[in-house]
C-alpha cells in the first residue's frame, strides 16, 4: 500500500514539474534561401496625386489630378547561396500593365499581353532587371544592379518589405530599421533624410507570422516643398511571412500624405498609394 501510495505521489510530483516547465522556444523566423529555387508574386499599385496650386494671372487655385495603376507579376530567382548564407537574387518581370491617367483626362495604356506593348517593354521583361545579395534576415547586403530604378530605392522599400527580427517575436513585440533617402535636384540639393521603420509583430495564424509596418522620417525638411519626394516613402500596412516554408508571402501597404502650403498660400500636395503583393504559388 505504502509502496502504491510512493508510486502514485512520484507520477502525481513528474507530471507537476512536466507542467511547470516553460514551452519550448520557437524558432526565429527566417528566410530559407536555396540555389535554383525563384518564388514568383503578383503586384497591384494604385496611386492618387491631386495638386493644388495658384494660376499665374488669375492666382487662383487650380487643383489637377493624376493617377496611375500598375500590375505586374515579378519573378524571383536564387542564383547562388553563399557560406555565409547571403543569397545573390535576380528579380525578372514576366506580365505588367500600366494605366496612366493624365490631368486633361486621357488614359495612357500599356499592356505586356499586346503584341505591340511587349515589343515596346521588351528592354525590361522577361529579362533580369534587378540583382541583389540578400541575408536570411531579409536585409539588403548589395545591389549589383538595378534597370530603371535606384539602389537608394531598393533599400527603401525592400525587395521582399521587411527585416525579420533576431529572435521569435511574441505578439505586440517591436524592432524596426533606418534607412536615409538622398534629394537631388531638382527635388532638393543633396541634402539626405532618415527614415524609421517599425516593424510589431501581430503574431502567428495557419503558418503566417503577420508583422505590422510602420515608416515615418526622422527629422522632415523645413521646407514642405521638400517633404513632396519623400511621402511615397512612408508605407504603413501588414506584411505576411510564411515561416515554415522561410519566405515572404504577401503585403498590404499604403502611404497617404497631405501637404499644405507647399508652393505657397493656398496650394496643397495630397498623395495615396495602395499596394498589394501575394505570393503566386505553384
Amino acid at each position: 500500500m505504502l509502496r502504491r501510495l510512493a508510486v502514485i505521489t512520484l507520477i502525481g510530483s513528474l507530471a507537476f514539474v512536466a507542467l511547470a516547465q516553460p514551452p519550448a522556444a520557437q524558432p526565429a523566423p527566417r528566410f530559407k534561401w536555396q540555389a535554383g529555387q525563384t518564388q514568383t508574386y503578383r503586384v497591384i499599385q494604385q496611386t492618387v496625386v491631386k495638386e493644388t496650386t495658384l494660376d499665374e494671372k488669375t492666382e487662383k487655385p487650380i487643383t489637377s489630378e493624376v493617377s496611375t495603376n500598375l500590375s505586374l507579376v515579378r519573378k524571383w530567382t536564387v542564383k547562388e547561396v553563399d557560406k555565409n548564407g547571403v543569397a545573390t537574387l535576380e528579380m525578372s518581370i514576366t506580365e505588367m500593365k500600366t494605366e496612366f491617367r493624365q490631368p486633361d483626362g486621357t488614359v495612357v495604356s500599356r499592356d505586356s499581353t499586346k503584341p505591340e506593348d511587349a515589343k515596346a517593354m521588351a528592354a525590361y521583361l522577361n529579362t533580369p532587371v534587378v540583382t541583389v545579395r540578400m541575408d536570411s534576415l531579409g536585409k539588403l547586403v548589395e545591389v549589383k544592379e538595378a534597370k530603371g530604378s535606384s539602389a537608394a530605392r531598393l533599400h527603401a522599400e525592400l525587395p521582399f518589405r521587411l527585416v525579420l527580427p533576431d529572435a521569435a517575436p511574441q505578439a505586440g513585440k517591436s524592432w524596426d530599421r533606418t534607412f536615409a533617402m538622398k534629394l537631388d535636384p531638382p527635388h532638393g540639393t543633396g541634402e539626405s533624410y532618415e527614415f524609421i521603420q517599425k516593424y510589431t509583430s501581430k503574431g502567428a495564424k495557419d503558418g503566417l507570422l503577420t508583422v505590422g509596418v510602420d515608416t515615418t522620417l526622422k527629422a522632415p525638411p523645413k521646407a514642405t516643398g521638400e517633404q513632396v519626394p519623400l511621402v511615397p516613402m512612408l508605407w504603413t500596412g501588414d506584411v505576411y511571412f510564411n515561416t515554415a516554408a522561410g519566405k515572404y508571402h504577401a503585403a498590404r501597404l499604403k502611404a497617404k500624405s497631405e501637404l499644405t502650403n507647399h508652393q505657397g498660400e493656398g496650394t496643397k500636395f495630397v498623395y495615396e498609394s495602395t499596394f498589394a503583393e501575394d505570393a503566386i504559388e505553384k
